[in-house]
């Protein structure tokens, strides 16, 4: 089963809008516009009409037109970084690459053919720009925010709700932004941000998805987004909204540190340096570690950031640090929050600066192992335990408190380090303050994609499920020897195939550093990978599921199938293959362009790599298919419904279906993949498995404390007439089954199932039990659509 977001954050194509139709150029404004001298960012430069009279560009020509040839590389995803003007060795590097995927001459030289083969491609991920009214019914929770740079409160904008994102008007970032000296200007849906003199840029792995406006650092554009025009209530004059994270991503590489609380947006200069690599391994840091496209993750937790929807992130400010082994510790423990690395190159002893942890004073060891080489088989040392867990979180005040016996089970289960999973999740969720852990109970970023990161990011029936989940995927597919994405059971390791962040192991391992000190221990207590190394097996090798208890749905129309009925498998891995999930073309990735790209290679020879990535090459190999094999006058190179029942999958051309409309019992939820993306899927009582975006569930809950960011997220469930005795914890979040959300009689009357014996106080997986939650107003049920 692919659970990996690397499918996605590491190949799929970034995309920028080259052209911007009329409505989209509506000039951001409160009271007064904000009006932009000419611009000469090359963004909007390239069409199709156009590049027939661009010159010919080679190894050392400079100009404007490089730089249109850099950003659109960019766009593609492929990687020069800063649009500098000058085609130099990395340029000419990507534009080979870029024309042998196209089937192009390998020359590296740009002509007409390669100017052309650009701009159709770019064409492909064009997007207009999005025009609301002040009446639309899709712009929600409209309302004034606050935007303050280091904290003072510079303006109080409206801003908006679309699709389960976070909107600002840009106008009004436009004046904080001047207050740290950014300069910006706004043309052509472009806006372009210029740092004073001497700011330092973070240019590295630019990649973005499709989008309606662009936001340039110079002349290099960093971002595309989704960007909304909307009358500002304040004025009433049309005004450009863009989504707060992208615009927070962008700023990070600034040095602008952000929090977003849904209605306040603090801006400060960049927070003095963190060490974020191995503190034992001279790891030195330099680019933020962007695994999921969630913003990045810092080893503290203390300087936050927003995804889509409201969505609180850690960012992380890495630093060169020559911090090594043989480091004499007079630390000052107890002190939770920002450790200020103040160690110097390769000094011994008296790293001050807060240093969150327990052990005061004088803590004395020396190093002779790096957390990014830990053998992640092995199970934590045993001062890693579930209250050393649940008291490192909540001396961080994080929601994840009261989840260690989910990850010591998790560990225990699988044999996964309890410390690496615990460390994981606090970088890829903010220390579970971001917007899909809390929402969606999605703590590893999970589907996450660049490209739309709070709506595409995976759900999960509880927190305790997703730990599990991530234990067994980790296990199965990275640290066996011999599974697909196994280099080495390490961080290090995991690097390659799991997060295209270069720091992502680095990140981890600070955070780990962090934990072990804070329970007096180091990375001496951590066993060190070799080759001969012989780690305990696995308890278990099976996917784990979330058990339900009298869950009921509705099936709802697949467009696809006869008479709009659901296809359901006997397993999980047969759907993922066999069901058609959309029309295949440029740009779809995952399982069913496998199936596409075996196929091609099978019956006409194709050649074609079979990575999942639906590109130029496999778009041509379908185009080839469609005119030799099935004589089609117009090729147009998409995969669909008719040519997967009938060269891919003819099996479903007569699929087991439940009829839509079906009330449906569901008794247990796993985690999958529905074509590129990651879903729940639901086993469906007397039928089988089916992709869970075709059943509307009709009585299930998440049951939600009133502050699911704080650190009471522990909610005990009672005996069913007896409120002094606990049946077991649930964890904010969790699904449960209820009649009604209203409570009757002072409670809330809820149906569950134990998950595992460990966090279900000793119940067997699968016991079906009835409990009371009571209506104190602590807890209250929200549906789970």
């Amino acid at each position: 089963m692919k659970t990996h977001r690397l499918l996605a954050v590491a190949a799929l194509p970034a995309t920028v809008l080259l052209t911007t139709p009329a409505p989209a150029l509506a000039e951001t404004s409160s009271s007064q516009s904000a009006s932009a001298p000419s611009l000469n960012v090359p963004v909007a430069a390239l069409t199709l009409a156009g590049v027939q009279s661009y010159p010919m560009l080679s190894y050392g020509s400079t100009g404007v037109y490089v730089e249109i040839l850099q950003n659109a590389l960019n766009a593609l995803g492929y990687d020069v970084g800063q649009a500098s003007g000058l085609f130099d060795a990395t340029t000419q590097a990507e534009v080979k690459a870029f024309q042998q995927a196209m089937g192009l001459q390998t020359d590296g030289i740009v002509g007409p053919l390669t100017w052309g083969a650009l701009a159709k491609a770019v064409a492909d991920y064009r997007q207009v720009m999005t025009v609301l009214s002040s009446r639309s019914s899709l712009v929600q929770q409209v309302e004034w925010k606050r935007i303050v740079w280091n904290g003072r409160l510079i303006s109080k904008p409206i801003g908006f709700t679309y699709q389960g994102t976070a909107y600002m008007p840009i106008w009004y970032v436009m004046q904080a932004l001047s207050k740290a000296g950014i300069a910006s200007t706004w043309q052509g849906g472009v806006w372009t941000l210029t740092p004073p003199g001497g700011q330092t840029v973070n240019y590295g792995k630019i990649s973005y998805g499709p989008g309606s406006a662009a936001i340039a650092i110079g002349q290099t554009v960093v971002a595309n987004v989704p960007a909304v025009v909307y009358p500002d209530p304040a004025s009433g004059k049309l005004t450009t909204f863009m989504p707060v994270w992208y615009v927070m991503n962008a700023l990070q590489r600034l040095g602008i540190g952000s929090t977003w609380q849904g209605t306040e947006w603090d801006m400060k200069p960049a927070p003095v340096v963190i060490e974020t690599g191995d503190p034992s391994n001279n790891t030195t840091g330099s680019d933020p570690a962007n695994s999921t496209g969630n913003g990045t993750g810092n080893s503290t937790g203390n300087a936050t950031g927003a995804v889509p929807g409201g969505n609180t992130v850690t960012n992380v400010t890495t630093g060169s640090s020559n911090v090594t082994g043989n480091s004499t510790g007079n630390s000052l423990g107890n002190s939770t929050g920002n450790s200020l690395g103040n160690s110097t190159s390769n000094a011994t002893g008296n790293a001050t600066g807060n240093t969150t942890g327990n052990a005061t004073g004088n803590s004395t060891g020396t190093s002779s192992g790096s957390f990014t080489n830990v053998d992640l088989r092995y199970p934590a040392p045993s001062n890693i335990n579930a209250q050393s867990i649940n008291q490192f979180l909540l001396q961080n005040s994080s929601p994840l408190n009261g989840l260690g016996n989910s990850f010591m089970d998790a560990q225990n289960l699988y044999s996964v380090d309890a410390n690496y999973l615990v460390s994981h999740a606090i970088l890829e969720s903010a220390w579970g303050q971001s917007q899909i852990a809390l929402q969606k109970n999605n703590l590893f970023g999970y589907g996450a994609y660049d490209s739309n990161p709070g709506q595409d990011a995976g759900v999960f029936p509880s927190d305790d499920y997703a730990i599990r989940f991530e234990a067994w995927t980790v296990r199965m597919n990275y640290l066996t020897p011999g599974a697909s994405l196994y280099v080495t059971p390490t961080l290090s390791g995991m690097n390659v195939n799991y997060a295209t962040a270069k720091t992502w192991a680095s990140g981890i391992a600070a955070i780990m550093t962090q934990f072990a000190s804070s329970v007096g221990s180091n990375v001496n207590a951590y066993v060190q990978y070799t080759p001969s190394n012989n780690p305990p097996a696995p308890r278990s090798t099976a996917e784990p599921v979330y058990y339900m208890n009298g869950a009921q749905g509705v099936t709802q129309q697949d467009p696809y199938y006869p008479n709009g009925g659901v296809p359901y498998y006997p397993t999980i891995a047969q759907g993922e293959n066999q069901q058609f999930f959309g029309q295949l073309s440029v740009g779809s990735f995952g399982q069913p362009v496998v199936e596409v790209q075996q196929f091609l290679n099978r019956t006409i020879n194709a050649g074609l790599t079979v990575d999942g990535q639906f590109g130029p090459l496999t778009q041509a190999a379908v185009e080839k298919f469609q005119s030799q094999v099935m004589h089609m006058s117009n090729p147009n190179g998409i995969w669909t419904f008719s040519m997967w029942v009938q060269y891919i999958q003819p099996s479903q051309s007569n699929a087991n279906l439940i009829p839509a409309g079906t009330t449906v019992k569901i008794d247990q939820v796993a985690e999958g993949m529905a074509g590129p993306y990651v879903v729940p899927w639901y086993h469906v009582v007397g039928y089988g498995w089916v992709d869970s975006q075709y059943i509307k569930l009709t009585n299930v809950y998440r049951v939600i404390v009133q502050n699911p960011a704080g650190t009471a997220t522990t909610i005990p469930v009672y005996q069913v007439g007896n409120l002094s005795s606990v049946l077991l914890n649930l964890h904010s979040g969790d699904w449960v089954v209820a009649n009604s959300a209203q409570p009757s009689g002072g409670v809330y009357t809820i149906q569950i199932a134990a998950q595992d014996p460990t966090v279900s106080n000793g119940y067997a997986a699968g016991t079906l039990l009835t409990g009371f939650i009571p209506a104190n107003g602590t807890v209250s049920l929200v549906p789970q659509n």
